[in-house]
């Protein structure tokens, strides 16, 4: 929940309160895309367990950092989802 919330640019507590209401249309279509991104992850990595670990591996790609500082932005997003898809490829990330 911390990290998708992060990724939102919003705490854990501000989703929690919002089960109920509707989110904003562009902190929905982040959820989206994170959403997504997510599912791709964990495809490629097997279970989420390993989606999370390497999302928390700090990576070349990032300058040192863990991938998951990236995702509250849309071209961190698209960086990630990319390395995926080389990864699928079998190129080395």
């Amino acid at each position: 929940m911390a990290t998708v919330a992060n990724a939102l640019g919003t705490t854990s507590a501000t989703l929690s309160r919002c089960k109920s209401k509707s989110l904003s249309s562009q902190t929905s279509e982040h959820a989206l895309e994170v959403a997504k991104l997510s599912m791709s992850g964990i495809d490629y990595f097997g279970n989420i367990k390993n989606w999370n670990a390497w999302l928390n591996t700090a990576h070349i790609q990032f300058n040192g950092r863990s991938p998951q500082l990236v995702l509250n932005s849309i071209r961190g997003r698209e960086l990630i989802k990319n390395i995926i898809k080389q990864l699928k490829h079998g190129f080395t990330a």
